[in-house]
């Protein structure tokens, strides 16, 4: 469904496995906190995708993307 009120909602689009850390967390600040929390340190993982990142901080893909889903939606 399209959003047509002109507003930028980036934030709200849903977060993908090709994405990279720092593509989600300039889209959505609170991302940052979430990952932290998973072990996936943004200073040195910003251009890993959230794939490689998961992987490399060995948390199931499933797992992050949930966790920044639901941390996303409680913002809202």
């Amino acid at each position: 469904m399209a959003h047509d009120c002109g507003c930028s909602h980036e934030a709200l689009a849903a977060v993908r496995p090709e994405q990279t850390v720092d593509d989600v967390v300039r889209a959505d600040a609170g991302a940052l906190e979430v990952m932290k929390k998973l072990g996936i340190n943004h200073c040195c993982g910003a251009q890993l995708t959230l794939s490689e990142a998961a992987a490399s901080a060995g948390v199931p893909l499933e797992t992050m993307l949930a966790a920044l889903s639901e941390a996303r939606k409680a913002r809202a």
